[in-house]
């Protein structure tokens, strides 16, 4: 079902295949989703934009149009990382949102995710929400810091030496992978290291 109606946004070039598939989710393509083969947990059983919500049905939808997808749980870590750094995870008491402190406490971290999606041999990295559809192209949602440098199609609107879409990401020396998320609301960025791995099949 969701290969059959997502089968026509596959194109040559696969950096065109994500960018297009990453816009049409959000035109009631997550909404649908969700309602198919979404969640138990009630809280989030409607589409919020959620990215544990939007991430997830991402992956499914490159899947299932043949890419080779892992899913990357992610908690959030202390200041920046280098590869020699050991990682520190920050403990979800710490987190400045009280309406989502008691929830990041039951589950004892502050939860990210993103997607490592692998085009000829190399992985890239991207997340479900951070780029939304705006006239006939779309929006990177983070500062260009948190992106690579270009590769794709999509250049980040605000700096077209940076992929608007393509995660920047850091291997730390145990192997996990470490990403940066600063929406132009944050004063501050926040790294996220992988914890799990899930390799969609």
């Amino acid at each position: 079902m969701v290969r059959k109606k997502f089968i026509h946004l596959v194109q040559a070039d696969p950096h065109k295949t994500i960018y297009s598939v990453a816009r049409e989710l959000w035109k009631n393509g997550y909404n649908s989703i969700l309602s198919e083969f979404g969640f138990y947990d009630s809280k989030y059983s409607q589409f919020s934009g959620h990215c544990h919500q939007c991430t997830p049905a991402l992956g499914l939808v490159l899947h299932a149009l043949g890419f080779s997808v892992s899913y990357l749980e992610c908690f959030r870590i202390r200041e920046h990382f280098t590869s020699t750094s050991i990682i520190e995870q920050i403990p979800p008491t710490e987190e400045l949102n009280a309406a989502v402190r008691d929830e990041f406490c039951s589950i004892k971290r502050i939860p990210y995710c993103c997607l490592e999606v692998m085009i000829d041999g190399k992985p890239y990295y991207l997340t479900g929400k951070h780029l939304k559809p705006k006239d006939d192209g779309a929006v990177a949602l983070l500062t260009p810091k948190c992106y690579r440098d270009f590769v794709g199609v999509f250049k980040h609107q605000n700096d077209f030496s940076k992929s608007g879409i393509y995660l920047k990401a850091d291997i730390s020396n145990d192997g996990r992978i470490i990403w940066m998320k600063q929406t132009y609301n944050d004063k501050e960025p926040e790294l996220f290291a992988e914890f799990l791995r899930m390799n969609l099949i």
